[in-house]
């Protein structure tokens, strides 16, 4: 499982930097067709992935008694795009983000953990609606001061550098269905380096005015760190955006089943309902 994952990231990245090697001899040029270009034209955030880098926030209501927070703030940057032909284009883009968890059962609303992440991916769109992002990722986990205090656990830094592909499909605006993996080439106090993707998103018709579109997402993942065991996400809810699409939101509600997502908390499995917003700037497409 580990070479297929490691190749499949290794073949996406070259058979991408030849394809673009090719056209770029027969043209002549290296040129970029644009300079930042929107980071969400050819690949858009995925929907129901807690990891995806954005800005939001989601309140928690897990089975048991605690409740939690989460708050998020990141997103992907277009640096250049180049054209390979008439329908494909290759783009590399630059991201980062924080994603964070508060207890606010405890008279403090204590930071539980914070993970720290860095990307550098690259999109490839080709005709048909077929698009890939693959590229390298850096995810490190940290625990909290207040996580510390109250709990006292035992300090182990976890981290890891990645190699990650992710195949998408539109066969229409409102349909699309995704799925890759990943390969974790480094690792600090983790045990597995294998990650597997896949997921179903569903964009509704413009029905409550300008603007306005009813979506569900489902995604799932699982790592082998934790022995494959599956993480659940269904995600619905409303999305707006302004009529020049500088900038979008959007609200839901969420059930999550599975291991947690923060790399210091990734073998508690965790069952919740939760709440949320998102808000994208800087040109979203839908």
């Amino acid at each position: 499982m580990k070479r297929i994952l490691a190749g499949a990231c290794l073949a996406a990245g070259l058979g991408t930097a030849a394809a673009f090697g090719a056209q770029g001899a027969r043209l002549g040029v290296f040129v970029p067709e644009m300079f930042f270009p929107s980071a969400r034209e050819h690949f858009d955030p995925i929907l129901a992935d807690g990891t995806e880098l954005g800005i939001g926030g989601r309140y928690l209501l897990p089975l048991s008694e605690d409740r939690f927070g989460e708050v998020s703030i990141g997103d992907y940057v277009g640096l250049a795009r180049w054209r390979l032909g008439r329908q494909t284009r290759l783009q590399v883009n630059l991201g980062g983000g924080i994603l964070s968890r508060f207890n606010f059962s405890t008279v403090k609303n204590s930071l539980e953990v914070t993970d720290f992440t860095a990307a550098a991916p690259f999109d490839l769109t080709l005709r048909g609606g077929h698009a890939v992002r693959f590229g390298f990722w850096h995810t490190s986990s940290h625990l909290g001061d207040d996580y510390i205090l109250r709990v006292r656990p035992a300090i182990v830094k976890k981290s890891l550098d990645s190699l990650k592909a992710i195949y998408a499909f539109s066969p229409k605006d409102r349909w699309r269905a995704y799925g890759g993996g990943a390969y974790a080439f480094n690792t600090v106090g983790i045990q597995g380096r294998g990650a597997l993707q896949f997921g179903l998103e569903y964009m509704g018709a413009t029905r409550w005015g300008p603007g306005i579109r009813w979506y569900v997402a489902q995604d799932t993942q699982t790592w082998e760190r934790v022995k494959w065991n599956p993480t659940y996400c269904l995600q619905s809810g409303l999305r707006f955006s302004d009529e020049k699409r500088i900038a979008a939101a959007k609200v839901y509600v969420e059930y999550f089943t599975g291991r947690q997502y923060f790399l210091q908390f990734n073998d508690v499995h965790e069952t919740r309902w939760s709440f949320g917003v998102g808000f994208d700037i800087g040109n979203p497409i839908k």
